[in-house]
Order: C-alpha cells, then structure tokens, then sequence
C-alpha cells in the first residue's frame, strides 16, 4: 500500500512540475511566470537612482543623459555616433517590449509571439509590403554614410542593453508571453519607420480612395 500512495504522489509531483512548465494556450508556464528569482516579482522597482554611472560598450567619449521631472532623457553626447548610442540604450531601457513589438508588427510576425489570433493582421501586412518597403528603405540609408553611422550606433545601443539583461530582468510583457528579446538590428530600425508611417499617415479607406 505504501508503494502505492508514494507511486500516486510521485505522478501527482511529476503532473504538477509539467504542467508549471508548459504554455497552455496564451498562458505562460506559470512555474517560470511566478518564480520569486526570475519571475514578475523581479519586475518591482523598490528605488529610482538619482544618479548612476554606466560603463556602456562602444561609446568614444562621456555621455550624460539627464531625466526630467517627467523622466524624459535629454541626452548630452560630444559626437553624433555616442548621441545615437546612447539613445539606443536609453530608448530600450524605458521601452524595449514596446518597440520590438511594433518592428514585428510592421514584419508580419505578430502571431509568431502573440499567438494565431493576429495571422490575419500579419497576412495583410506583408499583403501591403511592410517588410519588403523596409528592406527597399534600408537599401537606401546604407548608400548615406551618415545615415548608416546613426542606425548603426543605434542598434549597438540598443543591444548593449539587451545584453546586459539576464531572463529576471526582462520586461514584464516577455515574461508573460513567454519570449525573449532579440537582437537588433538595423533593418528592425526600418521596420519601426515604416510602422510610424502607417500609423500616421495610413487610413482605413486608402483601399476604396484608390479605386475610385
């Protein structure tokens, strides 16, 4: 009998660790989702710094960003490569998730992180040619120097955040989707135009104007 009851509560243990550890639908692997070390509780902010000094990969001379009483970064940078470096970095530490969803939304790939629900959106993206107006927009900053330079140190900015983040410091939205952020790069910077684009300047009705 006891072989029994310690063979029931092994399966019961074995049942719980899978299913703490599996996606069910658009819900994450709770185990990971509430894990005290990894999970949202990592996501608290107990302090904001009132001054901090960062040794960020890349930049040529000293930077100094400086927050509002509204929090929002002027940057103070003595060369355009560290200005846009910079602004890389700050721009992914206040809002990472929120730009890489918006450069998957303007690539077709909602559904890839959301789930199936927005295939619909994503067909009709690449129907309109977002991904492929980036890659055409993209060939034609890398013919500018200068403009290459900024998207370039861009992206190195944006990156050296990244990969400063263990799976605990990700933004809360990845750990509820259960995903990681990826590397940028500067396509995903034409991505991100093109998004702005439609968003203000596209119209429902662009359609039926155009064929009248």
């Amino acid at each position: 009998m006891n072989y029994v009851k310690s063979g029931i509560s092994f399966l019961i243990l074995l049942a719980l660790i899978i299913s703490l550890n599996t996606k069910f639908g658009s819900v994450p692997p709770l185990g990971k989702f509430f894990d005290p070390d990894a999970g949202f509780w990592a996501n608290a902010e107990t302090s904001v710094p009132n001054s901090e000094e960062l040794d960020i990969p890349g930049l040529k001379e000293d930077v100094s960003v400086y927050y509002d009483d509204r929090r929002v970064p002027h940057i103070f940078a003595k060369n355009d490569h560290d200005l846009y470096l910079a602004q890389g970095y700050i721009e992914a530490q206040d809002r990472l998730f929120q730009m890489e969803m918006q450069t998957y939304d303007a690539a077709g790939r909602l559904a890839e992180i959301v789930g199936p629900s927005l295939l619909n959106r994503d067909k009709n993206t690449r129907r309109w040619g977002m991904p492929y107006g980036a890659e055409k927009a993209l060939e034609e900053i890398q013919k500018e120097p200068a403009m290459l330079e900024a998207i370039t140190a861009y992206a190195d900015g944006v990156n050296a955040f990244i990969d400063e983040l263990s799976p605990a410091d990700y933004p809360l939205e990845y750990k509820i989707l259960n995903t990681a952020p990826e590397k940028w790069v500067p396509l995903k910077t034409a991505l991100l135009f093109k998004n702005m684009t439609r968003t203000l300047a596209g119209r429902s009705n662009d359609d039926r104007t155009s064929n009248t």
